[in-house]
């Protein structure tokens, strides 16, 4: 028989605790950031309260610290519950690119003049390395004052969560759920900065996937890396698959954050992972593109952290296409959702990847038209199931005859293959199930 269907948290007699540990929680925007707060924020509607060991906030001038100060309590949006590994990050003297480059997982820069002249090496660090330098600590602190903390939740990459949800296990015996966002033996070029401990990725990741620990991933084509790569030692049902899924806009109408412009009726370019040379590449590209498909992209909008108002004009971009470096989720999404298509582009340093960034799921949901441009085929079969346009990296024609194509239709809705998309009440009753097996009986 299959596990019980489970029901809202008002039919539950108690609330149960699990601790929640999120290296790339927001205001992280890197890889796993989307995933771990809409799983943590769902989670109190299915019994469970989620003890969350977060990164450092950003503050920006005039605003109180509050509770986001470190090692002290903060509400989240839905009955988390928040501790911050550091404190507030001030924003306020940073450029709003320099901000996206922070919540995408480089480093802080040092303030004011100094920051233009001082080199990389005397940046302070980013929200992952202050993440990983106090995690440890504060969930020991946490686990100890909780002592009814039932199960714990870990996001993997980065090693060093890994090996903290390990020991607090160890030590306070209590389960662990691994969410694997990426082979520990092949991390992206991208990753966080201390994501891995050199040499470790390869023994920890054969200790997780063959020690039994309930273990889950977000795609298909991860869950057959790891099966190929321990073969005879790891079986189907060791992993559990649980998708990413599009994300519910507010019913309320919100204002976007200063600085990013209105982009209804005009197309978005998401630059996501794209070196400074990729983005030059890919705007070099545009410029012959555009001119193939008639212009058709004129008065895009491009978020990028990569590319300067000197490289649009050197590619006869200039007044064509607008710079803009949104920092939160929230003026991301409502940027995609006003677009009159959407274009995402990722880079080759990350080829090879094995799951699909959760702007792109997002993305698929709101039934806008859009396209992939990208190296992986993983990223290229999901475009083309779920609704979107696909361009292998680098070719040229093939972008002039998309955006020909999506201009032709004029933007709107492409709705095939959206109803394959996972849907958020199902994922989350299949994650609750996947707590509930890894509780003693």
């Amino acid at each position: 028989m299959g596990m019980p269907r489970p029901f809202p948290v008002n039919q539950f007699s108690t609330v149960r605790k699990i601790l929640f540990l999120a290296p790339n929680y927001p205001p992280a925007m890197t890889d796993g950031s989307s995933r771990a707060f809409r799983m943590a924020s769902s989670l109190p509607a299915y019994g469970w309260e989620p003890m969350v060991i977060a990164p450092p906030a950003f503050v920006s001038s005039g605003e109180s610290a509050g509770s986001d100060a470190p090692g002290e309590e903060a509400s989240g949006v839905k009955g988390e519950r928040i501790w911050r590994t550091g404190p507030p990050v001030a924003v306020e003297e940073l450029e709003a690119c320099g901000v996206a480059a922070l919540a995408y997982g480089g480093s802080m820069p040092p303030k004011g003049t100094l920051g233009k002249v001082l080199p990389s090496r005397f940046s302070a660090p980013g929200l992952c390395a202050i993440w990983e330098k106090h995690a440890g600590a504060l969930a020991e602190n946490v686990m100890n004052r909780f002592g009814d903390i039932e199960a714990i939740f870990v996001q993997g990459p980065s090693a060093c969560a890994l090996e903290i949800a390990l020991e607090l296990s160890v030590r306070h015996g209590v389960p662990v759920l691994f969410d694997l966002q990426a082979p520990l033996t092949r991390p992206s070029s991208f990753a966080p900065s201390g994501s891995l401990h050199s040499g470790d990725g390869s023994s920890l990741e054969e200790k997780l996937l063959t020690s039994g620990y309930s273990l889950i991933t977000p795609t298909r084509a991860l869950k057959e890396y790891f099966l190929t790569r321990y073969f005879g030692r790891v079986t189907h049902d060791d992993i559990t698959i649980i998708a990413d899924t599009p994300s519910v806009p507010a019913n309320d109408s919100r204002i976007p954050g200063e600085g990013i412009p209105d982009s209804s009726g005009r197309p978005v370019f998401l630059l996501q992972r794209l070196t400074e040379k990729e983005t030059s590449d890919f705007f070099r590209s545009l410029s012959s593109s555009m001119g193939a498909a008639g212009g058709c992209c004129s008065g895009a909008v491009a978020v990028t952290h990569n590319a300067s108002e000197k490289m649009l004009k050197k590619f006869g971009l200039a007044g064509s296409v607008e710079l803009v470096c949104p920092f939160s989720e929230g003026d991301l999404l409502e940027l995609c959702r006003k677009a009159s298509f959407v274009l995402f582009a990722s880079g080759r340093q990350d080829s090879g990847s094995l799951r699909v960034p959760e702007l792109l799921v997002d993305i698929a949901g709101m039934g806008v038209a859009w396209v992939a441009v990208a190296p992986d085929e993983v990223i290229l079969r999901f475009a083309s199931e779920a609704g979107g346009l696909a361009v292998p990296a680098g070719d040229g024609a093939t972008l002039a005859a998309r955006l020909t194509e999506i201009a032709g239709a004029g933007g709107g809705m492409f709705r095939e293959g959206i109803e394959d998309l996972s849907q958020q009440e199902k994922v989350m009753e299949a994650l609750v199930r996947e707590i509930a097996l890894t509780l003693p009986v």
